[in-house]
Protein backbone atom coordinates (compact mmCIF):
# COMPACT_ATOMS: atom_id res chain seq x y z
CA UNK A 1 0.00 0.00 0.00
CA UNK A 2 2.70 2.16 -1.41
CA UNK A 3 0.07 5.29 -2.06
CA UNK A 4 -1.46 4.89 1.46
CA UNK A 5 2.15 5.29 3.56
CA UNK A 6 2.87 7.92 1.54
CA UNK A 7 -0.41 9.89 2.37
CA UNK A 8 -0.28 9.49 5.87
CA UNK A 9 3.56 10.50 5.91
CA UNK A 10 2.27 13.48 4.40
CA UNK A 11 -0.57 14.32 6.92
CA UNK A 12 2.02 13.52 9.93
CA UNK A 13 4.65 15.75 8.60
CA UNK A 14 1.90 18.26 8.03
CA UNK A 15 0.84 17.75 11.36
CA UNK A 16 4.26 18.12 12.88
CA UNK A 17 4.56 21.51 11.21
CA UNK A 18 1.21 22.55 12.13
CA UNK A 19 1.98 21.84 15.50
CA UNK A 20 5.75 23.74 16.06
CA UNK A 21 4.32 26.70 14.22
CA UNK A 22 1.27 27.15 16.57
CA UNK A 23 3.83 26.18 19.49
CA UNK A 24 6.09 29.28 18.20
CA UNK A 25 3.56 31.79 17.69
CA UNK A 26 2.19 30.72 21.56
CA UNK A 27 5.45 31.74 22.99
CA UNK A 28 5.89 34.55 21.17
CA UNK A 29 2.70 35.70 22.34
CA UNK A 30 3.26 34.74 26.11
CA UNK A 31 6.77 36.35 25.25
CA UNK A 32 5.15 39.66 24.68
CA UNK A 33 2.30 39.14 26.69
CA UNK A 34 4.82 39.11 29.54
CA UNK A 35 6.88 41.84 28.65
CA UNK A 36 3.46 44.47 28.05
CA UNK A 37 1.71 43.65 31.15
CA UNK A 38 5.57 44.03 33.16
CA UNK A 39 5.10 47.57 32.01
CA UNK A 40 1.18 48.09 31.84
CA UNK A 41 1.18 49.68 28.41
CA UNK A 42 -1.66 47.36 27.43
CA UNK A 43 -4.75 45.44 28.70
CA UNK A 44 -4.55 41.90 29.66
CA UNK A 45 -4.10 39.40 26.93
CA UNK A 46 -7.78 37.71 27.06
CA UNK A 47 -9.73 41.51 26.59
CA UNK A 48 -7.15 42.49 23.59
CA UNK A 49 -7.78 38.80 21.91
CA UNK A 50 -11.74 39.34 22.28
CA UNK A 51 -11.23 43.09 21.01
CA UNK A 52 -9.31 42.03 18.53
CA UNK A 53 -12.27 39.36 17.32
CA UNK A 54 -14.89 41.48 18.06
CA UNK A 55 -13.47 44.15 15.64
CA UNK A 56 -12.41 41.65 12.71
CA UNK A 57 -15.95 40.30 12.50
CA UNK A 58 -17.35 43.95 12.45
CA UNK A 59 -14.56 44.63 9.63
CA UNK A 60 -13.84 42.04 7.65
CA UNK A 61 -15.76 42.08 4.22
CA UNK A 62 -17.10 38.72 2.22
CA UNK A 63 -13.92 39.86 -0.18
CA UNK A 64 -11.61 39.82 2.75
CA UNK A 65 -12.94 36.29 3.57
CA UNK A 66 -12.42 35.06 0.54
CA UNK A 67 -9.20 36.20 0.18
CA UNK A 68 -8.45 34.86 3.10
CA UNK A 69 -9.75 31.25 2.33
CA UNK A 70 -7.84 31.42 -0.79
CA UNK A 71 -4.30 31.83 1.11
CA UNK A 72 -4.59 29.59 3.26
CA UNK A 73 -5.42 26.73 0.54
CA UNK A 74 -2.70 28.11 -1.87
CA UNK A 75 -0.18 27.75 1.71
CA UNK A 76 -1.63 23.82 2.46
CA UNK A 77 -1.33 23.54 -0.99
CA UNK A 78 2.23 24.51 -0.94
CA UNK A 79 2.98 22.96 2.33
CA UNK A 80 1.67 19.48 0.74
CA UNK A 81 3.24 20.14 -2.16
CA UNK A 82 6.87 20.07 -0.17
CA UNK A 83 5.90 17.56 2.09
CA UNK A 84 5.33 15.31 -0.66
CA UNK A 85 8.97 16.70 -2.54
CA UNK A 86 10.49 15.86 0.86
CA UNK A 87 9.46 12.64 1.98
CA UNK A 88 9.88 11.12 -1.74
CA UNK A 89 13.59 12.15 -1.48
CA UNK A 90 13.11 14.73 -4.45
CA UNK A 91 15.24 17.56 -2.49
CA UNK A 92 17.80 15.06 -1.82
CA UNK A 93 21.74 15.25 -4.00
CA UNK A 94 23.48 11.72 -4.47
CA UNK A 95 26.41 12.38 -2.15
CA UNK A 96 29.82 11.51 -3.64
CA UNK A 97 30.70 7.86 -2.69
CA UNK A 98 34.32 7.04 -1.49
CA UNK A 99 36.47 4.32 -0.96
CA UNK A 100 37.76 4.53 2.45
CA UNK A 101 41.46 3.60 2.15
CA UNK A 102 40.74 1.86 -1.36
CA UNK A 103 39.17 -1.07 -0.05
CA UNK A 104 35.53 -2.13 0.05
CA UNK A 105 34.59 -4.95 2.67
CA UNK A 106 38.36 -5.95 2.93
CA UNK A 107 38.61 -7.22 -0.16
CA UNK A 108 42.39 -5.93 -0.48
CA UNK A 109 44.72 -4.32 1.69
CA UNK A 110 44.59 -0.76 2.40
CA UNK A 111 46.34 1.59 0.59
CA UNK A 112 47.83 -0.34 -2.11
CA UNK A 113 47.20 -1.05 -5.86
CA UNK A 114 45.46 -4.52 -6.02
CA UNK A 115 42.89 -2.87 -3.90
CA UNK A 116 42.28 -0.08 -5.57
CA UNK A 117 42.04 -1.94 -8.83
CA UNK A 118 39.42 -4.17 -7.51
CA UNK A 119 37.60 -1.09 -5.43
CA UNK A 120 37.55 0.89 -9.08
CA UNK A 121 35.56 -1.55 -10.76
CA UNK A 122 32.95 -0.58 -8.49
CA UNK A 123 33.06 2.72 -9.67
CA UNK A 124 32.94 4.99 -6.63
CA UNK A 125 33.61 8.76 -7.03
CA UNK A 126 36.40 8.70 -5.18
CA UNK A 127 38.90 6.40 -3.77
CA UNK A 128 39.99 7.98 -0.42
CA UNK A 129 44.17 7.40 0.52
CA UNK A 130 46.75 8.47 2.66
CA UNK A 131 50.52 9.76 1.48
CA UNK A 132 53.47 9.83 3.41
CA UNK A 133 56.83 12.36 3.01
CA UNK A 134 59.48 9.33 3.22
CA UNK A 135 63.54 10.16 4.33
CA UNK A 136 64.46 11.00 0.94
CA UNK A 137 61.55 13.20 0.87
CA UNK A 138 59.49 11.52 -1.90
CA UNK A 139 55.63 10.40 -1.30
CA UNK A 140 54.73 6.83 -0.19
CA UNK A 141 51.41 5.48 -0.06
CA UNK A 142 50.54 4.61 3.68
CA UNK A 143 48.12 5.22 6.33
CA UNK A 144 50.32 4.85 9.39
CA UNK A 145 53.48 7.05 10.68
CA UNK A 146 55.20 3.26 11.84
CA UNK A 147 55.50 0.18 10.17
CA UNK A 148 54.52 -2.00 12.91
CA UNK A 149 51.03 -2.41 12.87
CA UNK A 150 50.84 -3.17 8.89
CA UNK A 151 54.26 -4.72 7.96
CA UNK A 152 55.48 -5.89 10.76
CA UNK A 153 58.68 -3.58 11.17
CA UNK A 154 59.02 -1.30 14.00
CA UNK A 155 60.22 1.53 12.00
CA UNK A 156 59.02 4.64 11.21
CA UNK A 157 58.41 6.09 7.51
CA UNK A 158 60.64 9.02 7.81
CA UNK A 159 63.42 6.32 8.77
CA UNK A 160 63.08 4.70 5.45
CA UNK A 161 63.65 5.74 1.54
CA UNK A 162 60.97 5.02 -0.43
CA UNK A 163 62.98 2.36 -2.13
CA UNK A 164 63.22 0.75 1.09
CA UNK A 165 59.53 1.21 1.91
CA UNK A 166 58.23 -0.06 -1.96
CA UNK A 167 60.07 -3.34 -1.26
CA UNK A 168 58.22 -4.34 1.53
CA UNK A 169 55.08 -6.54 1.09
CA UNK A 170 52.26 -6.19 3.42
CA UNK A 171 49.50 -8.46 4.67
CA UNK A 172 45.84 -7.48 5.82
CA UNK A 173 42.37 -9.03 5.45
CA UNK A 174 43.69 -12.29 3.66
CA UNK A 175 45.67 -10.28 1.18
CA UNK A 176 49.02 -8.88 0.51
CA UNK A 177 50.48 -6.57 -1.67
CA UNK A 178 53.33 -4.23 -2.27
CA UNK A 179 53.83 -1.03 -0.86
CA UNK A 180 53.55 1.73 -2.92
CA UNK A 181 54.60 4.98 -3.98
CA UNK A 182 52.53 7.80 -4.58
CA UNK A 183 53.67 7.97 -8.41
CA UNK A 184 52.65 4.54 -8.70
CA UNK A 185 49.46 4.87 -7.06
CA UNK A 186 48.50 7.66 -8.80
CA UNK A 187 49.44 6.22 -12.39
CA UNK A 188 47.06 2.98 -11.87
CA UNK A 189 44.12 5.28 -10.74
CA UNK A 190 44.53 7.24 -14.03
CA UNK A 191 44.41 4.23 -15.89
CA UNK A 192 41.28 2.96 -14.77
CA UNK A 193 40.14 6.50 -14.70
CA UNK A 194 39.38 6.73 -10.85
CA UNK A 195 39.48 10.08 -9.10
CA UNK A 196 41.48 10.14 -5.97
CA UNK A 197 40.80 12.26 -2.55
CA UNK A 198 43.93 12.18 -0.89
CA UNK A 199 44.67 12.33 2.56
CA UNK A 200 48.28 14.18 3.21
CA UNK A 201 49.45 13.12 6.72
CA UNK A 202 51.45 14.79 8.65
CA UNK A 203 54.77 14.22 11.44
CA UNK A 204 57.20 16.19 13.14
CA UNK A 205 59.98 14.68 10.97
CA UNK A 206 58.24 16.50 7.71
CA UNK A 207 60.54 18.60 5.78
CA UNK A 208 59.90 22.04 5.88
CA UNK A 209 59.47 21.85 2.27
CA UNK A 210 56.92 19.03 1.97
CA UNK A 211 53.85 21.26 0.62
CA UNK A 212 55.85 22.66 -1.67
CA UNK A 213 57.39 19.22 -3.28
CA UNK A 214 54.05 17.79 -3.16
CA UNK A 215 52.80 21.17 -5.13
CA UNK A 216 55.44 20.62 -7.41
CA UNK A 217 55.38 17.28 -8.65
CA UNK A 218 51.54 16.28 -8.25
CA UNK A 219 49.79 19.78 -8.44
CA UNK A 220 49.43 19.30 -12.62
CA UNK A 221 48.48 15.69 -12.62
CA UNK A 222 45.59 16.29 -9.58
CA UNK A 223 44.06 19.42 -11.43
CA UNK A 224 43.67 16.92 -14.56
CA UNK A 225 42.18 14.00 -13.44
CA UNK A 226 40.14 16.34 -10.66
CA UNK A 227 41.36 14.62 -7.69
CA UNK A 228 40.75 16.09 -4.24
CA UNK A 229 42.80 16.76 -1.27
CA UNK A 230 42.03 16.82 2.56
CA UNK A 231 44.15 16.99 5.98
CA UNK A 232 43.88 16.84 9.39
CA UNK A 233 47.00 19.51 9.59
CA UNK A 234 45.15 22.85 9.14
CA UNK A 235 48.59 24.42 8.37
CA UNK A 236 48.63 22.08 5.52
CA UNK A 237 45.62 23.11 4.43
CA UNK A 238 46.18 27.11 4.33
CA UNK A 239 50.00 26.63 2.80
CA UNK A 240 48.02 24.55 -0.35
CA UNK A 241 45.46 26.73 -0.58
CA UNK A 242 47.97 29.89 -0.81
CA UNK A 243 50.60 28.19 -3.28
CA UNK A 244 48.20 26.15 -5.03
CA UNK A 245 44.85 27.63 -4.93
CA UNK A 246 43.25 25.95 -7.65
CA UNK A 247 43.51 22.54 -5.64
CA UNK A 248 40.75 21.46 -4.07
CA UNK A 249 41.38 21.11 -0.10
CA UNK A 250 39.49 19.47 2.39
CA UNK A 251 40.02 20.55 6.25
CA UNK A 252 39.40 16.96 8.41
CA UNK A 253 37.73 18.35 11.83
CA UNK A 254 37.22 15.32 14.45
CA UNK A 255 34.42 16.83 16.02
CA UNK A 256 31.34 19.59 15.83
CA UNK A 257 32.17 21.89 18.44
CA UNK A 258 31.97 25.23 16.52
CA UNK A 259 31.85 26.23 12.76
CA UNK A 260 35.56 26.79 11.71
CA UNK A 261 36.54 29.84 9.36
CA UNK A 262 39.31 28.15 7.44
CA UNK A 263 39.91 28.93 3.64
CA UNK A 264 39.39 25.08 2.86
CA UNK A 265 37.04 24.20 0.07
CA UNK A 266 35.46 22.17 2.23
CA UNK A 267 35.07 19.66 5.45
CA UNK A 268 35.78 16.29 6.29
CA UNK A 269 33.72 15.46 9.63
CA UNK A 270 33.81 12.24 11.91
CA UNK A 271 30.16 11.25 11.52
CA UNK A 272 29.01 10.86 15.09
CA UNK A 273 28.66 14.70 15.72
CA UNK A 274 28.10 15.98 12.03
CA UNK A 275 24.50 17.43 11.83
CA UNK A 276 22.47 19.32 9.22
CA UNK A 277 23.05 22.55 11.19
CA UNK A 278 26.69 22.18 10.35
CA UNK A 279 26.45 21.26 6.48
CA UNK A 280 23.35 23.92 6.18
CA UNK A 281 26.54 26.48 7.57
CA UNK A 282 29.28 25.05 5.12
CA UNK A 283 26.74 24.92 2.36
CA UNK A 284 25.91 28.85 2.90
CA UNK A 285 29.72 29.71 2.60
CA UNK A 286 29.45 27.57 -0.84
CA UNK A 287 32.06 24.64 1.11
CA UNK A 288 31.16 20.98 0.75
CA UNK A 289 30.97 18.50 3.45
CA UNK A 290 32.21 14.99 3.96
CA UNK A 291 31.24 12.41 6.29
CA UNK A 292 33.40 10.22 7.69
CA UNK A 293 34.04 6.78 8.58
CA UNK A 294 30.93 5.62 7.92
CA UNK A 295 29.93 2.10 7.80
CA UNK A 296 26.54 1.47 9.91
CA UNK A 297 23.17 1.47 7.10
CA UNK A 298 21.34 3.70 9.83
CA UNK A 299 24.28 6.60 9.92
CA UNK A 300 24.90 5.97 6.15
CA UNK A 301 21.10 6.37 6.08
CA UNK A 302 21.21 10.12 8.49
CA UNK A 303 24.19 11.18 6.32
CA UNK A 304 22.12 11.71 3.62
CA UNK A 305 19.27 13.03 4.88
CA UNK A 306 21.98 15.37 6.16
CA UNK A 307 22.31 16.63 2.84
CA UNK A 308 26.55 15.48 2.79
CA UNK A 309 28.16 15.85 -0.25
CA UNK A 310 30.36 12.90 0.39
CA UNK A 311 30.26 9.55 2.47
CA UNK A 312 33.58 7.99 2.96
CA UNK A 313 33.15 4.42 4.41
CA UNK A 314 35.17 0.97 4.27
CA UNK A 315 31.79 -0.57 3.00
CA UNK A 316 31.09 0.67 -0.80
CA UNK A 317 28.66 -1.95 -1.75
CA UNK A 318 26.59 -1.39 1.19
CA UNK A 319 26.85 2.03 0.56
CA UNK A 320 25.61 1.64 -2.65
CA UNK A 321 22.63 -0.31 -1.84
CA UNK A 322 21.42 1.90 1.02
CA UNK A 323 21.65 4.75 -1.66
CA UNK A 324 19.77 2.90 -4.27
CA UNK A 325 17.38 1.62 -2.04
CA UNK A 326 16.58 5.47 -0.31
CA UNK A 327 15.91 6.57 -4.12
CA UNK A 328 13.71 4.10 -4.77
CA UNK A 329 11.79 3.83 -1.66
CA UNK A 330 12.55 6.41 0.35
CA UNK A 331 11.71 5.48 3.99
CA UNK A 332 8.76 7.79 5.03
CA UNK A 333 9.32 6.68 9.17
CA UNK A 334 12.96 7.35 9.01
CA UNK A 335 12.06 11.20 7.11
CA UNK A 336 9.79 11.70 9.88
CA UNK A 337 12.04 10.93 12.43
CA UNK A 338 14.97 13.00 11.76
CA UNK A 339 12.31 15.79 10.68
CA UNK A 340 10.85 15.41 14.93
CA UNK A 341 14.24 15.05 15.77
CA UNK A 342 15.59 18.74 14.92
CA UNK A 343 12.13 20.27 15.74
CA UNK A 344 13.09 18.94 19.14
CA UNK A 345 16.87 20.30 18.88
CA UNK A 346 18.26 16.90 18.48
CA UNK A 347 20.22 15.67 15.60
CA UNK A 348 19.54 11.91 15.37
CA UNK A 349 23.02 11.04 15.75
CA UNK A 350 23.90 7.02 15.65
CA UNK A 351 27.40 5.49 17.22
CA UNK A 352 29.50 4.29 15.09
Amino acid sequence: MPHQALFLAILNLFILEIVSQILLALTVVLVLQIVLNQYGEVPAMATVVRQSKVKKRTNLTILRQIGTIGLIVIVAGGVTLYNYVYLEGMLDDQPALISHRGVDDGNGVQNTIPALEKTAQEKPDYVEMDVHETKDQQFVVMHDDNLKHLAGVDRGVHDMTLAELTALTVPENGHSAKVASFDQYLAAAEKHHQKLLVEIKTTNEDSPQMVQHFIDKYEKRLLKNHNRIHSLSYPIVAEIKQKAPQLFVSFIVPYNITFPQTPANGYTMEATTLDSDFVGQAHGKGQTVYAWTVNDEDVMQRMLFTSVDGIITDQLSTLKEVVKENNDHPSYATRLSIYSSQLAGFNGDVEN
